[in-house]
């Protein structure tokens, strides 16, 4: 780590954030006034560059008093999966984590330290050597968490069948993963294995159950059919009470996607400036991004976009 910073203006990264367990609204509250009471965030953001990698509710509550003084010491990851694999295991020392979210971010820990060493892939070495290494290094993994967490190497491999489907299932119903992690919703470990293996008709059936299983009334099911979800879920008003996953998590869902999108931009960009330099090139750019801005002009004017699927672009 490097010497501390006070009070910088940092970045968060929507994914990154998404593996620090949700603090329930008395935790905020019991948090915030500690930090008022304080003066100070005691506790030292960490930092990749000028990302975040753990202290994001400390840095929301500095954003909404900006006279709380805060330092930030920096630590140094080869890759964006190294990075996930440490917030998970530093979020694995907390002692009030439930057993769901202790399983999450021991499946998603386990898959972070596999892709932060290459992923399924051999590299030149490991086939010079043995076709079986990278089974071996796998298998090494499951071995180091299993030790680490007082689990077995079972657990983690079944964490990480858990933590993919809870991954996919938030996807297609943006919010599901903190919905997971709170406990409002409650799947099985053989519903998240199947999804994520299943097709996305699939998928959508299995996760209608988890939902419905949990929104149902005690009495729910006794002597009558049970009524069908519509088969857009997300469109469903607060009153109806489909299921919990909210309009408010599709907003940050969404702007968790818009995000990315503008880092995967600025990423290309920054691979090949001549996008930028060379005129012929940025004209090009230019039109391409014209798609964006008739997009938002459909939104300004609360309407959705018309998609060509034929010319694979927004009808003007």
């Amino acid at each position: 780590m490097s010497q501390p910073r006070v009070n910088p203006v940092l970045k968060i990264d929507p994914e990154f954030e998404s593996r620090i367990p949700p603090l329930t609204s008395d935790e905020f509250q019991q948090l915030e006034q500690n930090i008022l009471s304080e003066g100070a965030v005691l506790m030292p953001l960490i930092v990749w560059g000028d990302t975040i990698v753990d202290g994001h509710n400390r840095y929301k509550i500095a954003q909404a008093h900006p006279e709380i003084i805060f330092t930030v010491y920096e630590k140094d990851f080869e890759n964006r999966y190294e990075a996930l694999a440490w917030i998970c295991k530093n979020q694995l020392g907390r002692r009030n984590l439930t057993p769901v979210q202790k399983k999450v971010l021991i499946g998603e820990r386990y898959n972070a330290e596999k892709m932060a060493n290459g992923g399924d892939r051999k590299s030149d070495q490991a086939k010079s050597v043995d076709q079986n290494d990278p089974l071996i290094l796998e298998h090494g993994t499951r071995t180091k968490i299993a030790e680490e967490t007082g689990t077995s190497e079972g657990y983690v491999q079944r964490a990480d069948e858990f933590s993919k489907g809870v991954t996919v299932a938030d996807e297609d119903f943006p919010g599901f993963r903190q919905e997971v992690l709170s406990g409002k919703i409650k799947p099985t470990q053989k519903e998240m294995r199947t999804v994520a293996r299943a097709s996305p008709k699939e998928r959508k059936s299995i996760i209608d159950q988890v939902f419905r299983r949990g929104n149902k009334s005690p009495n729910e099911g006794r002597g009558k059919k049970r009524k069908k979800l519509p088969d857009v879920t997300l469109n469903t008003t607060a009153d109806a009470n489909e299921h919990t996953v909210t309009v408010e998590s599709a907003v940050k869902q969404f702007e968790w996607k818009v995000t990315r999108a503008l880092q995967s931009f600025d990423a290309t960009l920054e691979d090949w400036p001549q996008l930028i330099t060379d005129e012929s090139y940025r004209q090009q750019v230019i039109a391409t991004l014209q798609d964006l801005k008739h997009y938002i002009l459909h939104i300004e004017g609360g309407t959705r976009y018309e998609w060509n699927h034929e010319a694979r672009k927004i009808a003007l």
